[in-house]
Order: structure tokens, then C-alpha cells, then sequence
């Protein structure tokens, strides 16, 4: 007998765990975090998904019901606040599935269909957010350096090519790497859909490398150059309209209003980057913490919602910084705006 279990000693230690044992006390045991802490997690939900919706619902319609703005760069984020839109959705409801002491939706989510479609499609949306950045990188790194050919290099086709290849190959990333995977340990004995308790240390190091490390790595090193050149061009407006004043031809004026239109894009999507930087880079480091903890761990709780709130929060961010950014996105949403306050007066009468 004690060959026996010595050798099951070594197995288990030698094998990778997709989930910790109940036994241990670790983070998928039912706890209880207190009121407090269910009315931070979910009512900051709440509060991001009424933003979340309505905010990228409008940015949608914007941009579709204008034909001025249906320009590459714009197709981009109309791509971009559906992705959003469906984060709205889903990712709430992947957080609902965390609801361990309602048995009644823990155990519905967390049956293992139903936990690997909110799973794989949740970090889908994920990577086609970080890859809608880079082709916006891109777009911006050719309308800056290149504005001359830019039309000849970034047309409608091409963008809508682009788009419908990082939907494509996000969705197939993750059904190769979390649908096709099936946890022995999780699907006898059921627990909590929770992506850390479910898949290995190999599934986090991948999905780092997809989703942060290569967008990151095409990203900046094309950022900085992009910002060098757009400060020479800002200071190279400025100085001729010192110089020339009232002056200036129509020609050369109406360059530098399309250099400045430009120079305005660039700072959004830099803004994009930089909140998307902040939301992602905490939920990754939560990731490595919690499958690579051997022993117990002890972890607050406020610390793993506020990551996921901050990752949550990144969809709704996106709504502000192009109202902020870009008037014409700003005057469109204005219009939507008053016209609902019309509508909700109109229908108290």
C-alpha cells in the first residue's frame, strides 16, 4: 500500500491541476464576502452596463446614420463598440455565474457548455479588442506618416477585410484553445465558472502572449515614431500660422485642417490604448496569482472584483473618449441625447 500512494503522491504533484481541490480551502470554495461587497461588485456592474449599452448603441448609430463619418478609421470603432456592446452582455453575465450562494444560477452557468461558450467568448472579444487597436495603430501610422497615399492604402474594402478576419481568427483562437479542452475534474464534480479554477497556467502564458504581449509589440514601437512625427507636425502648423496668418492660401489651410483632424485621431486612439493597458494588465496579473498559488492563499476579495471591474469598465471608458476626442461623434450623441429627453417629456404628458 505505501508504494501505492507514494506513487500517487508523485503524480499529483508532477501534474498539472486545472482545478484546487476543495479540501484545501481554496479561492472556489463558497464564501461568504458579505453585503458590502456584493453591493460594490454588483452595483458597479449595474452602473457600467447602463453606460455600457446605451453608450456604444449610440456610437453605432452615429456613425451609421452619418455618411460623413463612414470613414476606415470610424469603421473601426463602430467594430470596436459592438465588441463592446457584447461585453455589455455577456461579461455580466459570465460575473453573474460567480453567484455561489445562488445555487439556482451558479449551478445553471456553471455546467460545463454552458461555462466554455461564456468563457471562450468573453477572451474572444477580448483579443478582437486588442486587435481593432492594432489595426487602428496601423491606420494612424500611415495617415501620419504617408498622407498623401493614405487613401490609396486604407480604403473601405480593405478596412472591412480586416475586420472580418479578427472576428474570424479571435473566435477560432478560442474554440482551439478552451472549447476543445475538457477538465475531467470540472465536469464530474461540478463548481463555480470562474476562468482561474478551470484552465492551467499554459492556457493564461497563451493568452497573454495573443492578447497583450503581440498587439503590444506591433503597437508601440510604431507609437513611437508616430508620436515623434505628430509633435514635428504640430509644431510645424503652429509655426506657419504664426508666420502667415490670415495670410495663408486656401490650400495650405485647408491641409492644415486635415492634418489637425489627423493629429486628433491619434490622440484618441493613443487614450484607447492607454485605458485598455489599465484594464487588461490587473486581470492578467490575477490570473498568474491565483492558478500559480500553491499553498493557501489569502486574497481580498475587493481586490479580484475591482480587477474585474476595471477590465469591464475599459467598455464603457471607450464611449467618452470618442465623444471627448471627436466633435462630430460628440455633436451626434448630443442629438441622440436630446431627442430621448424630448421623447421621455413627450410620453410624462
Amino acid at each position: 500500500m505505501l508504494p501505492s500512494t507514494a506513487a500517487n503522491q508523485n503524480v499529483s504533484q508532477n501534474t498539472t491541476s486545472y482545478l484546487k481541490d476543495t479540501d484545501l480551502g481554496e479561492p472556489h470554495t463558497s464564501e461568504d464576502h458579505g453585503i458590502s461587497f456584493y453591493v460594490y461588485y454588483y452595483g458597479m456592474f449595474c452602473i457600467i452596463t447602463c453606460i455600457n449599452i446605451p453608450g456604444n448603441t449610440m456610437v453605432i448609430r452615429a456613425v451609421i446614420k452619418n455618411p460623413h463619418l463612414h470613414k476606415p478609421c470610424n469603421i473601426y470603432i463602430v467594430s470596436l463598440a459592438v465588441t463592446d456592446l457584447l461585453i455589455g452582455v455577456i461579461y455580466p453575465l459570465y460575473n453573474v455565474a460567480h453567484l455561489e450562494h445562488v445555487p439556482e444560477v451558479s449551478r445553471a452557468l456553471g455546467q460545463w457548455s454552458v461555462c466554455r461558450f461564456l468563457v471562450s467568448e468573453v477572451l474572444a472579444l477580448g483579443i478582437i479588442c486588442s486587435y481593432h487597436l492594432v489595426a487602428i495603430t496601423v491606420t494612424r501610422y500611415v495617415a501620419i506618416l504617408y498622407p498623401l497615399r493614405y487613401h490609396l492604402y486604407v480604403t473601405t474594402k480593405s478596412t472591412k477585410y480586416t475586420i472580418f478576419s479578427i472576428w474570424v481568427l479571435s473566435h477560432c483562437t478560442c474554440i482551439l484553445m478552451y472549447t476543445l479542452y475538457n477538465p475531467e475534474k470540472y465536469i464530474s464534480r461540478p463548481v463555480v465558472c470562474r476562468y482561474e479554477l478551470i484552465f492551467s497556467i499554459t492556457h493564461v502564458i497563451m493568452f497573454l502572449i495573443i492578447q497583450l504581449f503581440l498587439p503590444l509589440l506591433i503597437m508601440l514601437p510604431l507609437y513611437a515614431r508616430i508620436v515623434r512625427i505628430a509633435r514635428n507636425q504640430a509644431k510645424a502648423i503652429a509655426l506657419q500660422d504664426r508666420v502667415l496668418g490670415n495670410k495663408s492660401d486656401r490650400s495650405s489651410y485647408a491641409f492644415n485642417f486635415i492634418r489637425r483632424q489627423e493629429l486628433k485621431s491619434t490622440v484618441m486612439v493613443s487614450v484607447l490604448l492607454g485605458f485598455y493597458i489599465i484594464g487588461w494588465t490587473p486581470m492578467i496579473i490575477l490570473f498568474f496569482y491565483e492558478i500559480t498559488c500553491v499553498k493557501k492563499c489569502v486574497q481580498s476579495p475587493f481586490i479580484r472584483a475591482t480587477c474585474r471591474i476595471l477590465l469591464y469598465m475599459n467598455s464603457a471608458v471607450n464611449v467618452f473618449i470618442y465623444a471627448g476626442r471627436l466633435p462630430e461623434f460628440r455633436k451626434s450623441i448630443q442629438n441622440d441625447i436630446t431627442k430621448l429627453q424630448k421623447y421621455f417629456c413627450f410620453c410624462r404628458k
